[in-house]
């Protein structure tokens, strides 16, 4: 399990704009930026290996997303652009799902 990368420093997510600034850009802009960091926050949570990427058709959960690492994600979410996603969401949507939702 990949948890211990709960409270680094070197979140992903905490690399976008503040939300004020994220809802002023476009929509495609938006989602491009949030769907970027998400992937690699992901990636890095559930550490990916090199070469290898997340499956945009498969819910999280089934790429290794568990409880515990849904938790932490939803915190960093909560930290970086001010959205509440309940863990069991986190973990039934797929990348693409999940960057649409947080893109609004």
């Amino acid at each position: 399990m990949s948890s211990t990368h709960e409270d680094s420093p070197c979140s992903w997510l905490d690399r976008l704009p503040d939300p004020v600034q994220l809802r002023a850009m476009t929509p495609d802009a938006r989602a491009r930026a949030i769907g970027h960091c998400l992937r690699l926050e992901l990636q890095d949570l559930l550490a990916v290996p090199p070469g290898h990427r997340l499956s945009p058709g498969l819910p999280l959960r089934g790429q290794g997303l568990d409880p515990l690492d849904a938790l932490h994600l939803g915190r960093r979410i909560r930290r970086a652009l001010d959205a509440e996603v309940p863990a069991e969401v986190l973990r039934e949507s797929t990348v693409g799902e999940l960057t649409a939702l947080l893109a609004r």
